[in-house]
């Protein structure tokens, strides 16, 4: 009974101590949960300026296909950052077109093969008055590759909650049982 009381009693501690979480990468290195966080956050301003990257402003003429309303529907799907490959995605929805704008946009014109639409990529829009560039193959195997690195973060981060859940879990099982067994030895001095 004292072995178990003494068990129980240092059980909660136990499973309090650090546990460092880490990730593979390629190469069998292994990185902690903070130097994957900081890849992650270079990955997606990465991203941010490569999706984002300036386009050709032209003064709007009387040859223009106009799009409405603006450029984008509200929202963006979340990428599977672990397995989407961008270039599936990309949509050349105004190859056709020589020239676009948007009512967003009434004196001002852009080249519609200099752009597309990729909802994929739609995620890390940050002006969305504006279309967005075309991405070459490159740029689009680019943000490929930084997708995976921003995917490792984030398994990374769950696999660290499911951690720190069954440690909490410990911990109050642990709590639950000290309790218990100070209840009944006192308990047991009351009755003698």
């Amino acid at each position: 009974m004292k072995q178990t009381f003494w068990i129980c009693l240092f059980l909660p501690f136990l499973s309090c101590l650090p546990v460092q979480t880490m990730a593979s990468v390629s190469g069998g290195r292994h990185l902690s949960i903070a130097q994957l966080d900081a890849a992650a956050a270079r990955a997606k301003q990465r991203v941010i300026e490569i999706v984002n990257q300036p386009i050709r402003h032209l003064p709007r003429t009387d040859d223009v296909t106009v799009f409405s309303p603006g450029w984008f529907h509200p929202g963006a799907t979340k990428p599977d950052f672990d397995n989407v490959d961008v270039r599936t995605t990309q949509e050349l929805t105004y190859v056709n077109d020589r020239y676009v704008t948007s009512d967003l946009n009434p004196s001002e014109m852009f080249v519609g093969d200099e752009l597309e639409f990729n909802s994929m990529t739609k995620y890390f829009y940050v002006d969305r008055s504006l279309p967005k560039a075309r991405l070459s193959e490159n740029e689009m195997v680019e943000t490929n590759s930084l997708y995976r690195t921003i995917g490792r973060d984030e398994d990374a981060n769950a696999s660290r909650l499911r951690h720190l859940t069954i440690v909490v879990v410990l911990v109050l099982i642990g709590a639950a049982a000290v309790a218990s067994l100070f209840l009944t030895r006192k308990q047991r001095k009351a009755q003698a």
